[in-house]
């Protein structure tokens, strides 16, 4: 089977592209033909395959033109089935569906969400179908954290073509022939705005974290002087420094009622950073929390393998949540909030700890036990990593591919 791969970036730039490089490559071992369709060919060298750098399938509209020019590239390529993995072309998307039968992987609440993210103006999480509501909630509530009239105008037109926008974007992935996507809780998402629950399926992703495909690497002189100033236990929290989403201001309330010896460190960057210093500092933990930065995945694996325990305090509905499957391939057991996908892979009281959205007690009282009961906490770990080379293998991820392009091209 020939298979067209479509992606904005062919090269290694976010999670995205990572995964296309561990799976053309396994496509290829099985047999199959495999061609990339991207936006922009950055030679990553993980593949030799025929690559079709198309500006047109980038961010953005297109021409009548540039339509006929995208749809006479597929057609050269004679694709038995295309692998949508990332686009924000909706109508390169239109074009494609098309040309082939089509099978698309939904990551995050992009797809059906005009604010992006499920996440109101009041910080709290969206659980509506995108739709009426949006509206209702944008002319009457302040709208969402990324779809609300400060930022997109107070008028009546401009919410409703978003809307309506989204609307368009849905009915052309309705025309694919398989919907995949992450957990349970985003295939719910799908259904909830009309997706066919017959073509619509979770497959899980994989990690390949504790492996010789991700090997620990360096970590910052600041971060590594962090570490050799104390041996108090090591918490890990790897998130992007932005509010509301990812919680870590509410990490930094918890950890501040944890009243034994820890360290922390959090390892990302983003907009928040200063503010949330502050709060370090407001909270009284700042002289025990290290603020890493942003650190390649060499780094990360490092503090995996150093950490004592792994804090997941997103308080947004998180689609799966890779770090997670990450710590626990690590051995170590994991405290986050009960949000999205994350109890499909986090079992509390046996790969770690569950605690309700924003409880930062809660939070607090799940920490102190790991610091002060260590052979539970090795014993969750241990269980973690059992669960995720059993439920998360990648072998899996990649037959459960495989069996959708196959049958989407059968099906033609």
């Amino acid at each position: 089977m020939h298979i067209l791969f479509a992606l904005e970036n062919w090269g290694m730039v976010g999670g995205t592209e990572r995964h296309a490089s561990v799976v053309v490559p396994e496509l290829l071992r099985r047999g199959h033909g495999v061609s990339v369709l991207c936006d922009k060919d950055l030679a990553p060298g993980f593949a030799d395959v025929p690559v079709h750098a198309v500006p047109a399938i980038g961010p953005g509209t297109l021409t009548r033109a540039e339509r006929a020019e995208l749809a006479r590239t597929v057609r050269g390529i004679a694709p038995d089935v295309i692998f949508l993995s990332k686009s924000r072309n909706v109508d390169a998307m239109d074009v494609l569906v098309d040309l082939a039968p089509t099978v698309r992987y939904v990551h995050d609440h992009t797809l059906f969400c005009p604010g992006l993210n499920k996440v109101r103006e009041d910080f709290e999480t969206c659980h509506a179908p995108m739709g009426l509501e949006c509206l209702k909630r944008y002319w009457f509530s302040n709208g969402c954290i990324c779809f609300k009239p400060s930022t997109h105008g107070r008028g009546l037109r401009r919410p409703v073509k978003a809307v309506l926008a989204k609307r368009r974007e849905i009915a052309i992935n309705q025309r694919t022939a398989r919907m995949l996507t992450n957990s349970e809780y985003m295939r719910g998402e799908l259904l909830k705005v009309g997706f066919a629950p017959e073509t619509t399926s979770v497959l899980y992703i994989f990690t390949e974290s504790n492996t010789p495909s991700q090997p620990c690497g360096t970590l910052p002189a600041a971060t590594e002087a962090f570490l050799a100033a104390s041996d108090a236990p090591l918490f890990f929290t790897p998130a992007r420094l932005v509010l509301p989403d990812k919680g870590v201001d509410y990490l930094l309330s918890a950890l501040s009622k944890v009243q034994a010896p820890f360290r922390a460190v959090v390892a990302g960057d983003g907009p928040h950073e200063d503010w949330l210093r502050q709060k370090a500092r407001d909270e009284g933990v700042a002289d025990r929390v290290h603020f890493a930065g942003w650190i390649d995945s060499g780094s990360m694996e490092t503090l995996y393998a150093r950490a004592d325990a792994v804090v997941c305090p997103s308080v947004w509905d998180e689609p799966f949540g890779l770090v997670g499957i990450e710590a626990m391939s690590h051995e170590k057991p994991v405290v986050a909030f009960r949000v999205g996908g994350i109890p499909e892979w986090l079992t509390d009281g046996e790969t770690g700890f569950l605690v309700r959205a924003k409880d930062t007690d809660a939070m607090a009282g799940a920490l102190k036990r790991l610091l002060t009961e260590p052979g539970l906490a090795r014993s969750l770990g241990a269980a973690g990593a059992e669960a995720v080379a059993r439920r998360f293998p990648k072998a899996a991820h990649l037959d459960g591919l495989e069996q959708a392009l196959l049958a989407a091209g059968k099906a033609a």
